[in-house]
């Protein structure tokens, strides 16, 4: 079994999800932030990417997406 699952990486953007907790780290590549996301937060981001991905919207429409999220990206990326 998997600790991480990467659901979606990208140019901009890694949205990875952890298998112990059920929380997900979102990383904004360009800004070098991140934030890990849990409870409902996590499930609504987890259905849009699934959502995004079942209707394949290309890597555009899925970055832009991803920078509605950009207020609860708090914590510096120094190495990852």
């Amino acid at each position: 079994m998997a600790l991480v699952n990467v659901l979606y990486d990208s140019d901009n953007f890694c949205v990875a999800e952890f298998a112990a907790g059920g929380g997900i780290e979102l990383v904004d590549k360009h800004a070098c932030r991140s934030g890990y996301l849990e409870g409902h937060v996590a499930a609504r981001l987890r259905a849009c990417m699934a959502r995004l991905q079942s209707d394949a919207q290309d890597e555009d429409a899925v970055d832009e997406f991803l920078c509605t999220y950009d207020a609860l990206l708090t914590n510096a990326v120094r190495l990852h």
